[in-house]
């Protein structure tokens, strides 16, 4: 089975199985070389008409949430929305609190505490595992207190201490250029204690080249480098096979 990944920018991905199209965390409609629909990164919905069309938001940021998503519904028969309770209620939408799980019938969802704002989701559906991270993240800020980095340090642990044990397929794990020599702290915890069989990078915005440059440096990636997959350029699709 073919799961097709398309990046929409920033932590915004589409990911196509044979029976659904999940999207998370898309946020910017204006495709940055004119190209309409996925090619260039933009989610049309009259081409997502006759898909069963779920749409995640991990939380209210202005890179993660703009609340045109809700304009689809009018053109996609069958669509739904998981939102994060810090987002403004929406009638019909799903308000999900971290440390939970939701039935959807075809679909399950378990949510996590991010270390910033909002949750992550660990989707089951059709066989697959999918983590959204949101701003889950070991944050660590050069020049921040001590002690905020320390417990952010815990935090993070803590909350990917609940994915031990779970078989992730498809994880989106925060590579942040903006922390200098820390942004791969929260990926390389993550493969070292949970791992999946591919790890997609994301929210490193417009300095994806450097972000990649130290994926590929990382030793304590290397054990994982070929499971680890980046886009650079929004509209790029990759595909996880099963």
């Amino acid at each position: 089975m073919q799961t097709q990944i398309t990046y929409l920018d920033n932590s915004g991905f589409a990911v196509k199985t044979e029976q659904h199209f999940l999207i998370f965390d898309n946020w910017n409609k204006c495709p940055a070389d004119g190209k309409r629909g996925l090619a260039g990164g933009v989610i049309v919905p009259e081409e997502l008409a006759d898909k069963s069309v779920v749409v995640f938001v991990s939380h209210a940021h202005g890179d993660h949430y703009n609340s045109m998503i809700f304009n689809w519904a009018e053109k996609i028969r069958d669509i739904r929305y998981v939102l994060s309770n810090d987002i403004r209620p929406r009638t019909g939408a799903l308000m999900a609190a971290p440390h939970h799980r939701y039935d959807l019938g075809d679909m399950a969802v378990e949510t996590f505490r991010s270390t910033d704002e909002g949750l992550a989701f660990l989707v089951e559906v059709e066989g697959l595992l999918i983590y959204h991270a949101g701003d889950l993240n070991w944050w660590h800020w050069e020049g921040e207190d001590p002690q905020w980095n320390a417990d952010m340090a815990r935090d993070y642990k803590r909350e990917i201490s609940l994915l031990l044990g779970k078989h992730i397929d498809i994880a989106f794990i925060p590579v942040d250029p903006r922390l200098g020599d820390s942004m791969l702290l929260g990926i390389e915890y993550f493969m070292e204690y949970v791992g999946a069989k591919m790890a997609v990078p994301m929210h490193y915005g417009s300095a994806g080249a450097k972000a990649a440059h130290a994926l590929r440096a990382s030793r304590v990636l290397a054990p994982f480098r070929g499971r680890i997959v980046m886009p650079l350029t929004r509209g790029q699709s990759i595909v996880f096979e099963t």
